[in-house]
């Protein structure tokens, strides 16, 4: 009886181990894919506008004197319900708001957290962040 008992704790432990890999996994290709959704969008999923970069707008002091802490790339949806893929040279963060360069307006921008859609990916490291720890990344 007991090595029965033991056999069940070897089974169940290995049973375990599995479920841990296999989450890893799930993980890991799941980051992948919502870093590769910036670039390929998933079929079915709303489509988001890739605006062309308005160059007649002059830069603002920010963009010609370099403040930056990062690039960042996220979906975004605006007060219209427009949804659009934005690449953003942050200049601040706050715990409600993300200012900085849009390189898709070549304008400086402010975004309000709660409209970003989805994670957010830093460019420079890979690192996917929950919209609402950018304060804290990039503070």
């Amino acid at each position: 009886m007991d090595g029965f008992t033991a056999l069940i704790g070897i089974a169940a432990g290995v049973a375990f181990f599995v479920c841990l890999v296999r989450k890893s996994r799930r993980d890991a290709q799941a980051k992948r894919d919502l870093i590769a959704g910036y670039t390929h969008p998933p079929s079915g999923a709303p489509s988001a506008i890739r605006r062309t970069p308005d160059r007649s707008v002059a830069p603002s002091r920010a963009m010609r004197t370099g403040w930056s802490r990062g690039t960042v790339a996220f979906t975004y949806e605006d007060s219209a319900g427009d949804i659009t893929c934005r690449t953003v040279t942050v200049h601040s963060a706050t715990a409600s708001h993300l200012k900085g360069e849009c390189h898709d307006r070549n304008a400086e921008r402010t975004f309000r957290i709660d409209r970003i859609v989805g994670d957010v990916v830093d460019i420079e490291s890979g690192e996917v962040l929950r919209p609402r720890s950018l304060a804290r990344h990039f503070g």
